[in-house]
């Protein structure tokens, strides 16, 4: 069974440059960065993907956000040359060389492939990325500010109006991508699509009567009283034994709706859409043990007690996320994201990628003049 690439769109390429690393300032002082961006032409070209073609204003900026990254979650770097944090067969400086060659590497991944898929950023999304601009102006340079002022606090970080502009554009075409190839909701989709991706993933879905044994705070609650909830589960159990079919899913929802003491039961009234490694085990393996249309016994799990009833796997009206701001993703969208992922990777992974003259051997320490 494979692992769920993402569930939502959520590569940082869809962020654009401001809410990114676009405004961080670099952690640690020993390095002189001017020096080292001075060390080629804005213009020189680094390498090339797919034959566009990244130049050393873009791969500096990717070099000092990826060395921003590294030092708020591991701390100062104080050696370039020592094993890095996360592959000890390269060094800081390798590992650094090569993470800001993969932010190059993805961005014109996409513009290339996307051109090829004859994806175009529309009249909205020009209007999009000009009211982008004139919000991070405000945000950046304040009420009052101009573009002169924005691009010069811009600068210190060593982003250019160019870049700027490039990395936006990419954000939007990443998301113009999505929607031509998939559909805002992944109604491009056939329906052997979403069956084979959900197969794929081991999906299934149920819903549950639960009879919690734990308190508000989570703590399991006493014998006696556990005891008693389990009566409760046991009594529930019996009205709905020997039932089946629509006489046994209108049964089922009546009694979850008055007792069931889940508290994701209002999100999601039709049952829950997960895949392996996602629920308590003891529900998940129950669930997995039904065809859809069976219920199960009584279950136990650290939760409490639960009576599971298996629903067949329909992707156009099951919830499986929402997101951050509430919006619902059915098992069709979630396909098309992952999808979308994987198609994402493989561009940047099969991309012809090549070091310009003079780039062939970069070495870290060379750029600073270590």
């Amino acid at each position: 069974m494979k692992r769920l690439i993402s569930v939502l769109i959520c590569l940082a390429l869809a962020l654009g440059l401001m809410s990114g690393c676009g405004s961080q300032e670099a952690v640690e002082e020993g390095l002189d960065w001017d020096a080292a961006r001075a060390k080629y032409e804005p213009d020189a070209v680094v390498l090339t993907v797919d034959g566009a073609e990244a130049d050393w204003a873009e791969f500096f900026y990717w070099l000092y956000t990826c060395y921003n990254d590294y030092c708020s979650e591991n701390g100062e770097i104080t050696d370039l040359n020592a094993p890095s944090a996360y592959d000890a067969g390269m060094t800081v400086g390798e590992l650094l060389i090569d993470a800001a060659k993969g932010y190059c590497v993805q961005y014109h991944a996409l513009e290339v492939n996307a051109e090829k898929e004859g994806v175009r950023l529309t009249e909205e999304d020009e209007a999009s990325l000009q009211a982008l601009l004139e919000s991070d102006i405000s945000s950046v340079a304040g009420e009052d500010g101009t573009q002169e002022e924005f691009f010069d606090i811009l600068a210190e970080t060593y982003v250019s109006p160019e870049l700027y502009d490039f990395i936006n554009r990419m954000a939007a075409l990443y998301s113009r991508a999505f929607t031509t190839l998939y559909g805002s909701s992944g109604e491009k989709l056939t329906e052997q699509q979403v069956q084979d991706f959900a197969e794929e993933y081991g999906f299934m879905t149920a819903k549950h009567i639960l009879i919690q044994t734990t308190d508000a705070e989570g703590e399991p609650l006493d014998d006696a009283a556990k005891a008693e909830k389990l009566e409760q589960a046991e009594a529930i159990y019996a009205q709905l034994e020997g039932k089946s079919g629509e006489e046994l899913e209108e049964a089922f929802d009546a009694l979850m709706q008055e007792n069931s003491e889940d508290t994701g039961l209002a999100a999601f009234p039709d049952g829950y859409c997960f895949s392996s490694g996602e629920m308590v085990e003891a529900f998940e393996t129950a669930a997995a043990a039904l065809e859809p249309g069976q219920m199960s016994e009584i279950v136990e799990s650290p939760f409490g007690y639960h009576i599971i009833l298996r629903e067949p796997l329909r992707a156009e009206d099951r919830v499986m996320r929402f997101d951050s701001a509430g919006t619902p993703y059915t098992i069709r969208a979630v396909a098309a994201a992952n999808l979308y992922d994987s198609q994402q990777m493989g561009w940047a992974e099969n991309a012809e990628t090549s070091w310009a003259p003079g780039f062939e051997d970069l070495d870290i320490n060379d750029i600073f003049g270590g």
